[in-house]
C-alpha cells in the first residue's frame, strides 16, 4: 500500500505542476495577445543512461546488476511537439515521447511514453531575429507511463519526469526550422513491482538520462501572415 501511494502522490504532483504550468502560460498568451504562431515538430535521437539503481527480483529471478546503466543499452528516443510563441523569449509546448532500450545481461527491454508540458526561452525574438542559428532554454514535465515486461506482467509503473536543456533553432525559412535539444532527464522511479504471488519485489531509484535529438518544425499561423 505505501508503494502505491507513493506512485499516487508523484503521479498527482506531476500532474498538478503540469495544471499550474499551463494555466500560467495560457494566462499570460491572453494578456499578450502573442496566441498566434504555432508549429508541429518531430524530433529524435539518442538517449544514454547516465544513472539508477535497481534492485529485488523479478519471476523470483534477482536483476544481474544493480544499475541500469548495466542492464539497458543506449535508447532511442523519439518527441512528436506542438508549441505556440507566447511572447518574444516564452514558447509553450505539448510533447508525447517514446523512449525505448534494449536489454543487456539477458535482461527485460524498458520503455517510456512521457507527456509533458513545457517552455522554451529563446534568447533571441526568433519572429525578427536575423541571426543564422537562435540558442534556447528548454524545460519540460508531466507523467511518464514507463513499461519493464516481465515474464507474468509488467513491472513497471506511472511516474513523474522532468527535463531541462537547451538548444540550437536554425530557421530555413518562414515555415520551416531544424533544431537540436541536449535535455538531461529524470524519471521518478521507473520500475516498481511488488506481487508475491510472481515472486516479483522489484524497485528502481531516480533515472536519469541524457537525450540528444535533432528535430525539423514546420510553423504555421506566423504572425506576419496572420
Amino acid at each position: 500500500m505505501n508503494l502505491i501511494r507513493q506512485k499516487f502522490v508523484f503521479v498527482l504532483t506531476g500532474l498538478l505542476m503540469t495544471g499550474l504550468l499551463v494555466a500560467g502560460m495560457s494566462s499570460a498568451a491572453v494578456a499578450a495577445g502573442e496566441f498566434a504562431w504555432q508549429s508541429l515538430s518531430f524530433d529524435g535521437g539518442v538517449d544514454p543512461i547516465l544513472s539508477g539503481s535497481i534492485a529485488g527480483p523479478i519471476d523470483g529471478t534477482p536483476v544481474p546488476a544493480t544499475q541500469m546503466n548495466q542492464l539497458e543499452n543506449t535508447g532511442l528516443d523519439f518527441h512528436l511537439r506542438w508549441s505556440s510563441q507566447l511572447a518574444p523569449h516564452l514558447g509553450l509546448r505539448f510533447s508525447v515521447g517514446y523512449a525505448s532500450f534494449s536489454p543487456s545481461l539477458g535482461f527485460h527491454g524498458f520503455s517510456a511514453l512521457p507527456l509533458t508540458v513545457g517552455a522554451t526561452v529563446p534568447l533571441f525574438d526568433p519572429r525578427v531575429a536575423q541571426e543564422p542559428v537562435i540558442p534556447y532554454l528548454a524545460v519540460d514535465m508531466g507523467p511518464s507511463f514507463n513499461s519493464l515486461p516481465a515474464n507474468q506482467g509488467n513491472v513497471g509503473s506511472v511516474s513523474f519526469t522532468f527535463d531541462a536543456g537547451a538548444g540550437l533553432l536554425v530557421p530555413l525559412s518562414s515555415s520551416f526550422s531544424l533544431y537540436g535539444e541536449v535535455l538531461p532527464t529524470m524519471i521518478q522511479g521507473p520500475i516498481s513491482a511488488n506481487d508475491p504471488q510472481t515472486r516479483t519485489d522489484v524497485s528502481s531509484s531516480v533515472m536519469w538520462t541524457l537525450p540528444v535529438l535533432l528535430g525539423i518544425t514546420y510553423n504555421f499561423r506566423m504572425p506576419h501572415s496572420s
